[in-house]
Order: structure tokens, then sequence, then C-alpha cells
């Protein structure tokens, strides 16, 4: 196992490198989004308020509730640029009268307690400065029935080709940090290219 490095990326502040980031992962995120509603289908949701912590562009916030219309999607990033660039995306999705778009920290969110019905994240874990914060804001703002499924890049030999998997965590400190976080219930698994972390019944 490569030595994990943290990636100090901070937020897009320039629409030419926020509009190029747009664009390539447009299909990935697609796929993702696919997953995310597959998971929330086989746990029965059909509406509700949901959470996508450290949305960028949009892709899964807009995705997800492409997926299933009956969900209301908040989307939370610190950058403007990204922002700016998800509301114009979901606007032309169809679908900005169910997906709006917040600033805020993953760390200390912007909400009241128990607003949430479900918290959804993609790509983020590995780039909060502590992620047992980020977890604790998350338990916070759901609701005390609420489920979250989170998902990340996991490091490997890979590693050595990008630093957004050298940043990642294994599934042994993934669990470390998720023991002394509130969450509850949760589960871990391990696709080798990326992991899961999900609520369980």
């Amino acid at each position: 196992m490569i030595k994990r490095k943290p990636l100090d990326c901070g937020v897009f502040e320039d629409m030419k490198t926020a509009r190029r980031y747009n664009k390539e992962v447009g299909g990935y995120m697609r796929m993702v989004s696919k997953s995310f509603v597959s998971v929330a289908g086989k746990w029965g949701v059909t509406d509700g308020k949901v959470l996508d912590v450290g949305t960028g562009t949009g892709s899964l916030a807009i995705g997800f509730a492409k997926g299933i219309p009956g969900v209301e999607v908040v989307g939370l990033d610190l950058s403007d640029v990204v922002l700016e660039l998800a509301r114009d995306n979901a606007q032309k999705s169809g679908v900005s009268l169910r997906v709006s778009f917040k600033k805020g920290d993953a760390e200390d969110m912007p909400f009241e307690d128990d607003t949430f019905d479900l918290a959804i994240s993609s790509d983020t874990l590995h780039l909060a400065k502590n992620p047992v914060r980020m977890f604790n804001e998350i338990h916070r703002v759901i609701k005390p029935q609420g489920r979250f499924f989170i998902s990340d890049f996991r490091r490997s030999w890979l590693g050595i080709f990008t630093e957004h998997v050298r940043a990642s965590y294994s599934p042994k400190e993934v669990k470390d940090l998720l023991s002394q976080s509130k969450l509850q219930n949760w589960k871990v698994k391990d696709y080798f290219f990326w992991l899961s972390i999900f609520s369980e019944e």
C-alpha cells in the first residue's frame, strides 16, 4: 500500500477550468449517478429531501433528481464558480425546480439539524481536511431515520498515476475514521478502485 499524500487542491476559482472539469467528468458522473439511484431504489426511496455533499458542477445531484422524480436535492459546495455551472446544468436538464445549490463547507454545513432524509456524496471524502467532522455534519443534518451513501476513490498502487487516488483512504482507514465519528450503523464496501460507505437497515 502506498503512503497517503493529502491533496490541497482548493476550490475552482476560474470558469475555464471548471468548464473543462465539467466536460471531462460528464460521462463518468452519469454512471456514478445511476449507481446512487440504484442503491436508493433498493432502499425504497421515492421522495424526500436529499443532500449532495461536495456537489461540484451538480452532475450527481441532477442525475439523482432525474432518476427519482419525487425527491428534492440540495447540492453543497465551496466554489462559487462550480455552483454557477451547476445551476446552469440543472436548468438545461429540466430539474431546476427540484434541484438547488448552496455554498458551504462539508465540515461546517449551513443547515439546521435533522433537515435531510438522505445524504449522498461522490469523490469528496479524500478532499476533506477533517473527514470525521464531515461525517459528524452528515449525522447532524440527516433526520434520525435518515440514510447516507458515500463513495470515494480507494488508495492503491494507481496512486502513482493520479494524485486523487494517492490522497484517498484505505478501507481500514475509512473504518477507523467512521469509528471516531457520530455516524451509526455504517458499512464499508471495498471495490478495489473505490469505496462505498452506506447506512445499513
